[in-house]
Parts: structure tokens; C-alpha cells; sequence
């Protein structure tokens, strides 16, 4: 493993962690499941997306930088969003 493509392995690992989680934290696997802890996790998840922007931007390799950029922006903003619907879903639920 090349040391200087370490940001995209983190991303693509988030991806498919972040995949993987979607596919099993839902009703079907779990049927008495609350939607705080889903959140939660979906929220570490967006956490260490943002971290790993991060470290992907203070790299040297530009070319490392614009692939980080570009494919941790793509996941954060749809998790992001459906962070946000989980969060309206909760405060529905709880009315």
C-alpha cells in the first residue's frame, strides 16, 4: 500500500462502511430500532468523511487532493441529507 494514496483508501473504506450500514441499520434487520442511534452513527460517519477531507487536502499530490476532494464531497452531502431526514423523521415521530 502506497503511503500517499492513504486518503483515498480512507474514503473508499467510508464508502463502503457508509453502504453497509445504510443496507443493515433499518427496520427490516432491526425492527424495534430507534432513530438516535441510526443517527448517530450516520453522524461519526460524516465526522471522519470530514477528517478524511481534510487529511486528503493537506497532502502534496495534487492529483490526490482533487480525487479526495471530489469523492469526499460526493459522500457528505448526500449523508449529510440524509442525516437531516433522519433528524426531521425524529422530531416527527416525537410530536
Amino acid at each position: 500500500m502506497n503511503k500517499r494514496f492513504a486518503p483515498l483508501y480512507a474514503t473508499l473504506g467510508l464508502f463502503i462502511l457508509t453502504v453497509i450500514t445504510f443496507f443493515t441499520l433499518n427496520g427490516r434487520v432491526f425492527p424495534n430500532l430507534e432513530l438516535m442511534p441510526v443517527i448517530l452513527v450516520y453522524l461519526a460517519i460524516d465526522v471522519l468523511l470530514f477528517a478524511t477531507l481534510i487529511w486528503g487536502l493537506f497532502t502534496k499530490d495534487r492529483i490526490i487532493k482533487i480525487y479526495t476532494l471530489l469523492a469526499t464531497i460526493g459522500l457528505m452531502i448526500p449523508l449529510s441529507i440524509w442525516i437531516f431526514l433522519l433528524l426531521l423523521a425524529n422530531g416527527i415521530s416525537e410530536a
